[in-house]
């Protein structure tokens, strides 16, 4: 239903803001999470790669996978209240755990180009979460249970709106001291 008072853009922009907004908590939790909770247990449990590098980094935790798949939950279980569809809940579950799987993926090959934990890795920081997530969501056809079809043009405004906004965000959280680097 596109609304008469909005544009196609401002229409695509709000639907891929609602869509991905569940990956979008997931990727910002686990920082405001390492913050929160200092004895933290990492994600590759400290071993190494074939390359003797780790295989994710001291800055990728248990704590921090577990609570961005719980955001997107969360946000699931919010949706499923505004939409009475509980198809949702696993919507954000899913897009979620997308969203850290991604993150991983991308700080395992950070990690084999010899980039430190916490260095940028632009485009990819901003993209690897969304397109795990969007990739996981469709392949599953969770997307279909809720009800919606989730679509190319859906991905390239998620894109776009991360590409905005994961900068403007890291440096928020950089002048918060959730961040050890603005990018």
């Amino acid at each position: 239903m596109v609304l008469n008072w909005l544009t196609t853009f401002e229409y695509a922009l709000l639907r891929a803001t609602f869509l991905f907004f569940p990956a979008m908590v997931a990727n910002a939790l686990p920082v405001i999470t390492s913050r929160i909770i200092h004895k933290k247990h990492p994600l590759d449990f400290g071993l190494k790669f074939i390359d003797g590098k780790r295989i994710l980094g001291k800055n990728k935790s248990i704590e921090g996978f577990i609570a961005g798949v719980a955001g997107g939950f969360l946000v699931g279980c919010i949706y499923a209240l505004i939409t009475h569809n509980n198809a949702w809940i696993t919507y954000g579950t899913v897009s979620g755990f997308g969203a850290m799987v991604g993150d991983s993926l991308n700080s395992f090959v950070k990690r084999r180009l010899n980039l430190s934990s916490g260095e940028p890795f632009i485009p990819m920081d901003q993209l690897s979460f969304i397109l795990t997530a969007f990739v996981l969501i469709t392949v599953l056809g969770v997307d279909n249970l809720a009800g919606i079809r989730l679509s190319i043009t859906d991905l390239a405004m998620g894109i776009y709106i991360v590409m905005v906004l994961h900068p403007l965000t890291n440096l928020v959280a950089y002048f918060l001291k959730l961040k050890e680097t603005p990018l």
